[in-house]
């Protein structure tokens, strides 16, 4: 339940003391989670008295808590799945556990728990030193890699982490330096894996890196085990409906105008640098629906600005613009038809980066193999950093058990099956 606070307060310090929290109605509530397979076996009592005193502990935290309302509050209905889904952690019913933080910098962690290593051809990549289980992390083009320091340095896991130090970018400033197609580098990737000599490995990728991610488990079978791919940007597959994002509808015409107009890119990432990282709150006061939207969207503020790095500086905006028009050219429906491994696809309910229905729709129309969807409730394109707790347990059962995770009162997991003619 402090992970489910922790949310809140690092995507916006402020919220609890500044906008009312209503309580709901918990007998109502409780009957239905009463129907959902993870607490049907418990009476309603146990429930409801789950419920109250966990709601009890974290509306604490909340400066104003207003009388008990029958609407329809986003929030309150996230603090109760979390109290339900801590309450099963207690039964022993979910292995959702707190992770250990490194208190120091991303550069102690790759410091005191990773080894430095090259390919033969000059490739730099950190290997982690403790764990036995291989995975290698795509990280999204241009990314930081301390949008990952709660899987990057935690203790508790046995995943033998691989992290490149992409071509053309830079693992601990981000940006993007120079433009790579998804062929090179997925080609670069395979040397790692080649370098360390390994045979089966999994590969957890996110936002544009699921693209690199399925170039190299297609070029790569016989090496790539599995594939976890967290809030995948695919926009521009031939042959599915567009169904672009906010932030990708927004964001289409400055990357067309830079293509076009490269002297453009100092202006126009000096005006992202210069958007406000936080919603005009004072509009949303009155409206819990759409302020909780808002926040669910969020970056944790401490990590916001290595969401915006890769496009607040001139020469990294120029070449973003050049990769997502590379990206959109790579016949991605081709490379989904013929994706072996097994994959689990993970995304967050309040995602405004990508397009949950067009990942959705074109895993459906156009992949044979197995898919494992899981939307994470309350979540938005950062869930392996503000929901780590519930990303470990996601990992350790679809990677560490071979099986897909249960769904719980905050995540809802199901099979993507192709839609097949009769």
């Amino acid at each position: 339940m402090d992970r489910a606070l922790a949310e809140v307060c690092r995507r916006e310090p402020a919220y609890a003391s500044c906008f009312p929290i209503n309580p709901p109605d918990t007998t109502k509530m409780v009957f239905a989670y009463h129907q959902h397979p993870l607490f049907s076996k418990f009476c309603l009592e146990t429930l409801e008295q789950a419920l109250i005193e966990g709601l009890a502990y974290l509306l604490k935290s909340w400066t104003k808590v207003e009388q008990p309302d029958t609407g329809d509050d986003p929030l309150t209905r996230f603090l109760c799945d979390s109290v339900m889904d801590a309450f099963c952690a207690d039964q022993g019913l979910l292995p959702l556990q707190p992770n250990h933080d490194f208190s120091g910098e991303i550069e102690e962690v790759f410091a005191q728990e990773y080894t430095r290593r090259h390919t033969r051809a000059g490739l730099c990549y950190y290997v982690r030193n403790k764990g036995t289980a291989p995975l290698l992390l795509i990280n999204a083009t241009g990314a930081p890699a301390v949008i990952w320091q709660s899987f990057l340095g935690d203790s508790s896991h046995d995943y033998k982490i691989i992290v490149p130090w992409r071509r053309g970018s830079d693992l601990f400033r981000g940006g993007l330096q120079q433009h790579v197609d998804i062929k090179t580098e997925a080609a670069d990737l395979g040397s790692i894996l080649e370098s360390e000599l390994l045979e089966q490995t999994a590969v957890l990728a996110w936002c544009n890196g699921a693209r690199v991610a399925i170039d190299l488990a297609n070029s790569r079978a016989h090496q790539v085990s599995a594939l976890v791919l967290i809030g995948p940007m695919l926009k521009g597959i031939q042959g599915v409906a567009p169904s672009p994002s906010g932030f990708e509808r927004d964001l289409q015409p400055l990357l067309d105008a830079v293509t076009k107009e490269a002297s453009l890119a100092p202006y126009l990432s000096k005006t992202i640098a210069q958007q406000q990282q936080s919603p005009d709150w004072s509009r949303l006061a009155k409206a819990p629906i759409s302020r909780a939207g808002a926040l669910f969207g969020l970056p944790a503020k401490d990590h916001a600005w290595a969401t915006t790095v890769s496009l607040t500086e001139p020469r990294s905006f120029t070449n973003i613009a050049r990769r997502v028009a590379s990206d959109e050219n790579y016949p991605m429906n081709q490379a989904l038809a013929k994706l072996t491994p097994r994959t689990m696809v993970i995304q967050g309910s309040h995602d405004q980066i990508v397009s949950n229905r067009l990942v959705s729709c074109a895993m459906k129309q156009i992949c044979t193999n197995s898919i494992v969807s899981v939307l994470l409730s309350g979540g938005g394109h950062y869930i392996h950093d503000l929901q780590y707790h519930y990303f470990r347990l996601l990992l350790t059962e679809f990677l560490g058990n071979h099986r897909p995770p249960p769904s719980t009162a905050r995540f809802l997991v199901e099979e993507l099956s192709r839609v097949r003619d009769n």
